[in-house]
């Protein structure tokens, strides 16, 4: 029982190792590493900012960031005649170094479909400190352009998420606006 117990402390000590200090979530977004599409993780906190591919960091006083974006297969391949070894599945990651109170949207774009069959990705919410997994989503995707809710989760003032839904919600084009 002493062994089942100290084992148990032990891999919870590891997970947290992984993790970097000063980060309090993290939203993970994966999918097949064989696959050639290019999914984007969309985050919008609480106080308003959003980071995606094309802004990392959310602009000033944001505590969120984009810490990987995974380009499908063109930045996880091998040089060609190169042996060695690739994780199999591609990931973007999202960090909240703080949060406040409120709602936190998250968000999967499609921005390159180059798979014919659809695309199945998992998203997952993660308390760093004690780690703990908050939400597990998986959502499927068929084309160019398409954008589908993970969660949307509210935190407190003392940084406890108390809710999670499915709302809908649209981070690539919150106007409603029509693009070709």
């Amino acid at each position: 029982m002493l062994v089942a117990i100290l084992f148990l402390l032990k891999t919870e000590e590891e997970r947290t190792k992984m993790r970097p200090p000063n980060v309090l979530y993290e939203v993970i977004l994966t999918w097949d590493g064989a696959s050639e599409d290019d999914l984007d993780l969309y985050v919008q906190s609480a106080s308003g900012h959003t980071v995606s591919f094309n802004n990392r960091e959310g602009g000033q006083g944001s505590l969120i960031s984009l810490d990987h974006d995974a380009l499908g297969r063109r930045n996880h391949h091998l040089p060609e005649g190169v042996k060695g070894a690739l994780t199999k599945f591609h990931e973007e990651k999202v960090s909240f170094r703080g949060v406040m109170s409120g709602e936190n949207i998250v968000t999967v774009h499609v921005y390159s479909k180059r798979d014919e069959k659809p695309t199945r990705a998992t998203i997952k919410l993660i308390k760093i400190k004690p780690f703990k997994e908050i939400a597990m989503k998986e959502r499927e995707f068929t084309s160019t352009g398409e954008e589908k809710v993970a969660f949307r989760f509210k935190t407190d003032e003392t940084a406890n998420v108390i809710e999670v839904n499915e709302l809908p919600a649209n981070l690539t084009n919150p106007l409603g606006e029509f693009q070709e």
